[in-house]
């Protein structure tokens, strides 16, 4: 069976159905941030996606989706294992579950609109990515 690029983008939207309730909510965040980077030239379609603009997205999507961080309390083995910043302790102050979650779910939308971008545009590989 053929996976054609119709059919690819079905499935990338049947799938993103399976989402849990938290997921779909920090998802209808992406789509808001990511529909406002979309467009011709923008930098989302950069060669190399930027790190900085990245992160700027996602920190967006965050003061969007922020109430969800006690809203969704992540069930932990030691539940009094959050220090005060909402850090699990065990995990020696890397950012919490729902900034970690937003990161996922942004790599995961901005890559299939680069992918939908650049099969659109029908661009060729340069020489170098051979």
């Amino acid at each position: 069976m053929a996976f054609d690029n119709e059919r690819y983008k079905t499935d990338v939207e049947y799938m993103k159905t399976f989402y849990p309730p938290m997921a779909r909510e920090i998802l209808a965040c992406v789509t808001q941030v990511c529909d406002r980077e979309e467009y011709e030239g923008s930098p989302m379609f950069d060669e190399f996606f930027d790190r900085v603009r990245f992160l700027k997205m996602a920190d967006e999507v965050y003061q969007m989706a922020a109430y969800m961080e006690n809203m969704y309390r992540p069930v932990l083995e030691e539940d009094e294992a959050l220090a005060p910043g909402g850090h699990c302790v065990s995990c020696r102050g890397t950012d919490s579950w729902l900034k970690n979650l937003i990161a996922v779910t942004l790599i995961g939308e901005i890559h299939y609109r680069r992918w939908r971008y650049f099969s659109r545009k029908q661009v060729t590989p340069s020489p170098a990515w051979h």
